[in-house]
């Protein structure tokens, strides 16, 4: 069964209350800061200045890339003469800043940092439609599949490791944060056919991951599962030969949307462009950026190389019983 669409209206996740990240916060932050600073009329260099701190730390605080210094938010705030609920918001803002994200408690040493940011910002998403190539979606592993997967980044001598242990705990944690919250997004997982095929252990692991994944397709209203056709023409496009994609989407008045490119060993973020209020008014974006360049591709591959839901669990009741 698929999901329903999800409203246009529906309201985001509080970034500064209970359950917020600490990377949606700093994201949030930055947005406030550059907003609040161009309602004063003010470049960065100007706000720089009367902060006493340099350039680049304006631009690095407003961007995220970096969390932010208490003293830095609190010359703004006296800067730019901010009172009342601005001044509190940015402070509660702050707070939740400079606390911990979920996998540093005790992750950090097997999390990789190309990931870190997609793990502080899935569980603040009300709509998730990711693309896997290789295998199957992270998120919907089981613990079997997940280890046989792990282990072939391991040496021989490291699978029985604490290591080992850790990598498979943060997967479930992160599986858990995301879609066994209160309210979890709505998911579509869009895998390469050849999932069903490559062997990632014996026949037993890969008949539980296929008879999860068919469970999860028939019963689970919140998440919809399809695979790319391998006989479709996607072959040439850049997604295809990489790790795969994400579109994150977090609502009215949230986070702006964000399209997670993974790589070899890396990722590239791409977040919605901020517009001004005259290209706002305009029919078309006059000029393309990443962002809507990887979204596109992502809604090429689920509009013309997808088989449909109810396709896509034969496909998987084939599969269970190829590796019975």
């Amino acid at each position: 069964m698929s999901p329903e669409p999800i409203p246009i209206n529906r309201v985001a996740r509080r970034i500064a209350g209970p359950g917020a990240t600490k990377t949606a916060a700093m994201i949030m932050l930055g947005l406030m800061v550059s907003d609040l600073r161009e309602s004063a009329g003010q470049t960065q260099k100007e706000l720089a200045q009367g902060t006493h701190v340099s350039n680049s730390t304006i631009s690095r605080l407003e961007k995220a890339e970096v969390p932010p210094e208490p003293r830095t938010v609190e010359g703004v705030i006296t800067h730019l003469e901010l009172g009342g609920p601005e001044s509190d918001e940015l402070r509660m803002l702050l707070s939740r800043a400079l606390e911990p994200e979920w996998f540093q408690h005790q992750f950090t040493d097997v999390t990789p940092k190309y990931l870190r940011r997609l793990l502080g910002l899935e569980s603040m998403a009300i709509f998730l439609t990711t693309y896997d190539v290789r295998l199957v979606a992270g998120l919907l592993q089981t613990p079997a599949y997940a280890s046989c997967v792990i282990r072939t980044g391991l040496h021989i001598t490291e699978w029985n490791s604490p290591e080992m242990a850790m990598r498979l705990a943060l997967r479930a944690e992160r599986q858990e944060r995301v879609l066994h919250q209160s309210d979890p997004p709505h998911c579509v997982f869009l895998m390469d056919e050849s999932v069903l095929y490559r062997r990632v252990g014996p026949n037993d692991v890969m008949r539980e991951q296929m008879e999860h994944l068919l469970q999860i397709a028939r019963f689970n209203p919140l998440i919809t599962i399809r695979f790319v056709l391998l006989d479709r023409m996607i072959a040439g496009n850049e997604a295809s030969m990489a790790g795969g994609m994400a579109h994150l989407q977090f609502g009215l008045g949230g986070l702006p949307d964000c399209v997670y490119v993974e790589g070899y060993s890396k990722a590239d973020y791409h977040h919605a462009p901020e517009s001004s209020p005259e290209e706002r008014r305009k029919p078309w974006p006059t000029k393309e950026n990443e962002f809507e360049r990887h979204l596109q591709l992502l809604l090429r591959i689920a509009g013309e190389a997808c088989a449909s839901p109810a396709e896509s669990r034969r496909m998987l009741e084939d599969a269970v019983a190829r590796f019975s």
